[in-house]
């Protein structure tokens, strides 16, 4: 992915044991005050994290989340992006996560992007907006 000066300050932690993506998913729920599934079932979590010290850590992050979601889609996998990252990896088990994986603190969560294999059909995509593009 394009990123700010060529820095490269994300880092992407892919979590397949069943057991760290189910505590993943409950501290998810409970940023979101919930105690439903925010990883909808998938079996794949990629977990994008960048470099706080960078001045453009977000969007950095951010990139990398789109290009994984656009390579997901390329080989026939479902992908979403599940908010509040962030939010999971500053409390005292995300923390914990990080630091067995060998992240500095300085890193801060982007955002998940879950992987799997779509039941039925890929959703298609909504017509663009008719002011989404403004040529001037």
């Amino acid at each position: 992915a394009a990123n700010g000066r060529g820095l490269q300050s994300a880092k992407i932690v892919v979590v397949q044991d069943k057991e760290t993506r189910d505590l993943l998913s409950r501290l998810n729920a409970q940023v979101m005050g919930t105690d439903m599934d925010p990883f909808y079932g998938a079996p794949t979590v990629l977990i994008v994290f960048a470099d706080s010290e960078s001045h453009t850590y977000l969007e950095d992050g951010s990139l990398v989340m789109g290009n994984l979601m656009l390579g997901a889609y390329a080989v026939g996998l479902g992908s979403c992006w599940i908010h509040r990252a962030k939010e999971v990896f500053e409390m005292p088990e995300g923390k914990a996560l990080m630091e067995k994986w060998g992240l500095d603190a300085k890193y801060k969560g982007v955002g998940h992007c879950i992987l799997g294999y779509i039941k039925g059909d890929m959703p298609k995509a909504k017509p663009r907006k008719a002011d989404y593009i403004l040529r001037v």
